[in-house]
């Protein structure tokens, strides 16, 4: 027989057992218990009449059912507050054993109910736990049973606990962007203020309206937009020339910006805001410690079946030391990169020969990105004009 079984993942996470498992486990328990009627009753048909074997088969199967449903009660008790292995494998043993007895007791108790004439078959019954291989044999049932109730049992606690796993680090990595998205860099907004207060007291009202403008259309998309982890480059893109603006407007003709998109990678998605702080870095870095005219370009194409995102800025480049690290506040875009991708995702931070630096994402594509054609040479360039 394949002793039926359906345990709930309740016992071993000490919690109620679901109602959801509750049929799963009764269809398979009257299904298994059926056919251990049919595989004793297989070898003597038309050798024994059917119904004299009913007689005793029905009441054995009904008598195991019942005592499985004992056992599934008491090991659900004890799964409970039992954390040691050998215990209960132990208990498994010693309920399976006085399970059989009551078993055999059982099922004989109840050919007599059935059939009062049958005293003879249920003394046959009895009999069984006179020899050792009859008692072995239901003990051994009882044991098999109980196995593969308890193996269902744990894979269900640990789907459970995979499930509550997942769960639960969809919600740290939605905590941790929804800190990105609040984490608005306080010195771009309090020097957002300061040149709109600028433009204020220069009576340069044109100006301030579409700064504030562009500021109220920024903090809108950082702060309301939606919570999806993953976003469309083109959404992403639009997210970066948004804050541009406004620092083009802030910084004038002294920052001229630059964003190229391959048009087969538009609808790749990729982490929301992961170039937000990168971009951030390279104003505050590359424009705003400088004189003269600088220049930002920011680029999103495929380079060899990867997505690469590039930031770059002609500003005074990078320490030698920074190079290496973590530091100018990229560590958190590490950290989203490898929780994202594992070890499939990189970000290089380099100086560039002619001076400036260059901060690269590489990005695995799925296969279906990956795969998808592209005419070679067919960008969108477009210049982030002041107007």
């Amino acid at each position: 027989m394949l002793p039926p079984s359906s345990p709930d993942s309740a016992p071993l996470a000490a919690s109620p057992p679901r109602a959801s498992h509750q049929p799963t486990f009764w269809a398979l328990q009257i299904g298994g218990w059926l056919a251990f009627i049919l595989a004793l009753m297989a070898p003597w048909l038309g050798v024994v009449p059917v119904r004299s074997m009913l007689v005793t088969k029905v009441p054995l199967a009904v008598a195991g059912l019942g005592t499985t449903l004992i056992l599934r009660s008491l090991y659900r008790r004890q799964l409970l507050v039992e954390r040691s292995s050998a215990r209960l494998i132990a208990a498994v043993i010693l309920a399976s054993a006085i399970g059989g007895w009551i078993w055999i007791n059982a099922a004989a108790t109840l050919v007599h109910w059935i059939d009062p004439s049958a005293n003879e078959r249920a003394a046959l019954i009895r009999a069984t736990l006179d020899r050792i291989d009859g008692t072995v044999y239901y003990v051994v049932v009882l044991l098999t049973w109980s196995l593969i109730y308890l193996g269902i049992a744990h894979h269900r606690a640990w789907q459970a606990e995979r499930e509550r796993a997942l769960a639960g680090e969809a919600l740290a990595q939605r905590a941790r962007l929804a800190a990105l998205r609040y984490q608005v860099n306080p010195h771009f907004l309090f020097n957002t203020l300061n040149a709109i207060s600028t433009l204020v007291v220069e009576q340069r009202t044109s100006d301030a309206s579409r700064m504030i403008s562009r500021l109220s259309d920024f903090l809108r998309l950082t702060l309301d937009g939606p919570d999806a982890e993953e976003i469309p480059v083109d959404a992403e893109i639009d997210l970066v020339s948004r804050y541009l603006e406004i620092e083009k407007v802030r910084f004038g003709d002294r920052l001229e910006v630059h964003i190229e998109v391959d048009r087969a990678v538009r609808s790749t998605t990729v982490p929301s805001m992961i170039l937000q702080p990168i971009v951030e870095n390279a104003v505050r870095h590359g424009v705003a410690r400088c004189e003269g005219k600088r220049r930002i370009g920011v680029c999103a194409r495929r380079r060899d079946g990867v997505l690469e995102l590039s930031v770059v800025d002609d500003g005074p480049g990078l320490p030698h030391a920074a190079e290496r690290a973590t530091g100018l506040g990229l560590g958190i875009t590490r950290d989203r990169l490898r929780h994202a991708y594992g070890g499939a995702a990189r970000l290089d931070l380099f100086n560039e020969g002619t001076g400036g630096a260059r901060i690269v994402l590489h990005i695995p594509l799925q296969p279906s990105e990956e795969n998808e054609s592209a005419p070679a040479g067919r960008r969108l360039g477009r210049l982030v004009a002041a107007g």
